[in-house]
């Protein structure tokens, strides 16, 4: 499948979660906040940063999809800022990757298909791969 064929597979999940009239945020963050319970104290202003990081991480996920230049960019900036909040596991950075996706196919229903799936969970390994760089202290680079 081509990059734009990745990337409207997953506008069709948001666009479905969109008609259902579904919040993926507070969905998000009950699960994260039930893995991770010790990280509730590290957010200043919670109500404001759940919406932030959710939109942030759909963003780059679709950015990855569609090939934008400013993605590793970005990660690396986030990555970095969220080191002001102290060592945060990389297995940490991946669980929340890992549990918007599971979000989105929670909240997408019936629409989610094979498809859909396969469009976030590439784009997710993507995305966790950069990451992992980012930690690492390399700038990722745009691969396949």
């Amino acid at each position: 499948m081509t990059n734009d064929g990745v990337a409207a597979v997953m506008e069709k999940t948001l666009l479905a979660i969109a008609d259902a009239n579904v919040d993926i945020v507070p969905m998000l963050f009950t699960r994260f906040l039930a893995a991770y319970p010790e990280q509730r104290t590290a957010f200043t202003n919670l109500e404001a940063a759940q919406g932030r990081m959710t939109n942030e991480t759909v963003e780059a996920l679709l950015g990855l999809a569609t090939r934008e230049y400013w993605v590793p960019v970005t990660i690396t900036n986030f990555v970095d800022l969220h080191r002001n909040y102290g060592k945060i596991p990389l297995e940490q950075y991946a669980a929340f990757v890992n549990m918007l996706v599971d979000t989105l196919a929670e909240a997408a229903g019936r629409a989610w298909t094979e498809a859909q799936d396969h469009a976030w969970k590439s784009q997710a390994k993507r995305l966790n791969g950069m990451i992992a760089e980012a930690c690492a202290g390399k700038t990722p680079a745009m691969y396949n």
